[in-house]
């Protein structure tokens, strides 16, 4: 049996863990809850073998041109549904919901991530939208294409931009 050992970690989950000593929020995402107490997750690994790997998710809904506030008032009504998000970026067409999730591999994280945004709450809030693209990729991977000039950083977790920003 290996020791334990003490991981600092900053990830999105769309498990809800307890948020500890907040009592005003119940449950919620470990990055959610590590942004409300103003300090990293910190995660015990009993056996780093056996824990989930982490895909960086990346769903593209689209459709009907909607007002742009309509878009944002809709996304932000989505992201408190769903608090594990790092972040969104919209115009009137389409939006990029941008998430970390843990599973055991991409088609855990597709599926999951199918059933997440291709639901018909998300197309009640969006009226003719539906999922027009899914890229789903490992920590590597994400960590090479956010070094790429270009590729749309997150500066504020849980943020929600439009594309020209």
């Amino acid at each position: 049996m290996a020791d334990s050992q003490d991981v600092r970690v900053s990830i999105c989950s769309t498990r809800g863990v307890s948020i500890g000593s907040r009592h005003d929020v119940p449950s919620t995402s470990c990055v959610r809850r590590a942004a409300l107490e103003q300090q990293p997750f910190i995660a015990r690994v009993e056996d780093p073998v056996s824990a989930r790997d982490l895909w960086f998710v990346t769903v593209t809904i689209g459709g009907d041109a909607l007002a742009r506030d309509e878009v944002q008032e809709a996304l932000e009504r989505l992201s408190v549904e769903r608090a594990f998000l790092v972040g969104i970026r919209y115009d009137r067409t389409h939006a990029q919901v941008r998430y970390w999730d843990e599973c055991a591999d991409a088609a855990q994280a597709t599926r999951q991530a199918l059933s997440l945004w291709g639901d018909e709450e998300v197309f009640e809030e969006l009226p003719g939208w539906r999922v027009s693209g899914l890229e789903v990729v490992d920590l590597a991977t994400a960590q090479q294409q956010w070094d790429v000039d270009g590729h749309p950083r997150v500066y504020a977790l849980g943020e929600i931009v439009p594309f020209e920003d």
